[in-house]
């Protein structure tokens, strides 16, 4: 669908406006995470929410995006109105009138839902973790590959400005080699949840999964696989765990990673990582103001200066842009997130079975 022609600017006048194309998005799941891709939207002219949908009908007449969750990524007011609203998947999936589908569901139910709008002929974007179990990562790379269409996965640390700053000092190769690197995540009890699903471990993975996919994301992001783990965790009374502890080794450095949300209400969240260099510390703290710090050898520690904007913002708009060029920029691709799931199941082996194992992906 073709945004409207702006109007002919008079002879000598610049022209401001552009010609665009829409993207219409229909969007399940309106929790947490379908607030906050909402307030995303909202802030993308480019995009038209044309349909949502939640099996919670009062969700569909709400008009605040006050979400709770772990991160202030939303918040505000949202007008709904110009959208049709569904209780019903499939029917909103028949009706169509929309290009994407914004999957923001429970985890346990991304690998059905996404299958269904891409064999329906939608571009499909999930949040994370792509899904439970590595057979259901396969079904859905399967579906887009018989559907052509595009599809992501909300891995949201590798447009995260913070991290992508860091990423270009890795990979300027001005500090030297690396020697070591840590990835660290902390949360209070994920209590927001619908029906407590984040904390049942066979509808969310637990914190092993649907909390330390993040970090070891951007471990395979910015350091390639492994070629062998050893985990231990902290384990709940239905087998998840609730806090993940890695050691990765790699060839010619450290890699450690470890992070849950066991911790107490009133620390609340926050991520960090560290990187030791041959001629520089680089510190990541979201706790601290500047949240990105350079300690060279011999000289001044600075501050890196970061893009406007938070990962849920930056991956949402790459997305919409991709629609709409016909491309995606392959950031995040549906193999990169189906790495990751897989990577942080083998995790859980290796605590469950107390062991070092190879990692094959």
């Amino acid at each position: 669908m073709r945004g409207q022609r702006p109007p002919v600017a008079e002879k000598g006048a610049p022209r401001v406006l552009k010609e665009f194309t829409m993207v219409r998005v229909a969007l399940t799941g309106l929790g947490f995470m379908g607030k906050t891709h909402l307030g995303v939207y909202q802030r993308l002219p480019e995009v038209q929410v044309a349909a949502v949908c939640d099996g919670v009908k009062e969700r569909l007449a709400m008009t605040s995006l006050d979400a709770g969750g772990n991160i202030a990524a939303s918040g505000g007011k949202i007008d709904l109105s110009a959208a049709r609203k569904y209780s019903d998947y499939d029917a909103m999936l028949g009706e169509g009138g929309f290009d994407i589908v914004d999957i923001c569901l429970p985890t346990y139910l991304h690998a059905a839902h996404a299958i269904k709008a891409l064999d329906a002929g939608y571009h499909v974007f999930c949040e994370k973790p792509m899904a439970l179990n590595g057979a259901e990562t396969d079904k859905i790379l399967a579906a887009v590959k018989r559907s052509g269409k595009l599809f992501s996965v909300g891995q949201c640390l590798r447009f995260w400005p913070a991290y992508t700053e860091v990423k270009k000092l890795l990979d300027s190769g001005r500090w030297g080699k690396l020697q070591y690197a840590e990835y660290a995540r902390f949360s209070a009890p994920p209590g927001w949840g619908w029906e407590s699903w984040l904390l049942d471990g066979k509808r969310s993975g637990n914190a092993a999964l649907d909390l330390h996919v993040h970090d070891v994301d951007m471990l395979l992001y910015l350091h390639g696989k492994p070629r062998s783990l050893r985990s231990n965790g902290v384990f709940e009374r239905d087998g998840s765990i609730s806090h993940i502890a890695t050691l990765y080794t790699y060839d010619g450095f450290v890699v450690t990673s470890t992070g849950g949300w066991n911790c107490s209400d009133s620390f609340g969240f926050n991520m960090r990582a560290f990187w030791v260099l041959e001629g520089a510390t680089i510190e990541l703290d979201f706790s601290k103001d500047p949240a990105v710090m350079v300690y060279p050898k011999g000289e001044q520690k600075y501050a890196v200066t970061l893009l406007e904007g938070d990962g849920y913002y930056h991956e949402l708009k790459d997305f919409v842009e991709g629609v709409s060029k016909g491309r995606g920029s392959g950031v995040v691709t549906g193999e990169s997130a189906a790495q990751s799931v897989k990577l942080c199941l083998l995790e859980i082996e290796s605590a469950q079975r107390r062991k070092e194992l190879s990692v094959r992906l």
